[in-house]
């Protein structure tokens, strides 16, 4: 028979059902954008907290879309293109992040394309095409492909904005989930992990963001931009943005 532990637990599935949901939906737009491109493969890297690496977040490339494989950013093109802002479209492209994504992926890199993701001034990452697919195989990316692909990552910061909300308010609920099976002195309900309580110190944005929605369209306006204020800060601060899978 159901019981408040089993309302929980259900409660507790239903956000990483909501979570995972946001990570497809970024690997179908990175698929959407691969499609227009005629490349034939697609990542998305983002920075690795506390580190000077870029990590594969998302990935076409199934050895590569796991989270686990970095570059860095001191030396290689993904990070030239983060640091900097600037696109780039590279033949036989040579540096220490392709060789080693080369040698994990057991590829060759014949054709590289990456774009930064920025919007609200900020860098959310690197965008990546490599190689041509069949109907443009030998074709090198053109300067349409690269304006393209900048159309692209303007979409991809508008989707990992939207994944960070969602994974905000899915810690926010795991950590209160825990604190009412504490409150009841129930069993058999999930703690929330090392990542979801380190979410806690995201909570005043994602709390900005939802009341946010229940206000008249100028208050919104403001409170978000304090919202942005509080980013700026963090950014100033030396904090980059984390996205965990």
């Amino acid at each position: 028979m159901p019981d408040p532990a089993h309302a929980l637990r259900r409660l507790h599935a239903h956000s990483g059902t909501l979570l995972a949901g946001a990570t497809a939906m970024l690997r179908e737009l990175v698929a959407d954008a691969c499609g227009s491109l005629a490349a034939a493969e697609g990542s998305i890297l983002v920075p690795v907290e506390g580190t000077n690496d870029l990590r594969f977040f998302i990935s076409l490339n199934p050895v590569l879309g796991n989270g686990e494989v970095t570059v860095p950013i001191d030396g290689s093109i993904s990070g030239y293109v983060f640091t900097t802002r600037q696109a780039m479209a590279k033949i036989q492209p040579e540096s220490a992040g392709v060789a080693k994504v080369d040698e994990v992926a057991k590829s060759q890199t014949t054709f590289l394309l990456a774009v930064p993701i920025v919007d609200d001034e900020r860098v959310y990452g690197v965008a990546t095409f490599v190689n041509r697919s069949a109907e443009k195989e030998g074709t090198p990316f053109s300067v349409e492909d690269l304006r393209m692909a900048r159309y692209f990552g303007e979409v991809y910061a508008t989707a990992m904005k939207l994944h960070r909300q969602v994974g905000f308010c899915t810690s926010s609920a795991r950590i209160e989930i825990a604190s009412h099976a504490e409150e009841f002195g129930l069993a058999d309900v999930p703690e929330p992990t090392a990542a979801e309580l380190a979410a806690l110190r995201h909570r005043m944005p994602a709390r900005l963001a939802e009341r946010a929605a229940d206000l008249p369209l100028r208050e919104r306006e403001l409170l978000c931009r304090i919202g942005e204020l509080i980013g700026e800060y963090a950014g100033i601060e030396g904090e980059r943005v984390a996205y965990d899978l």
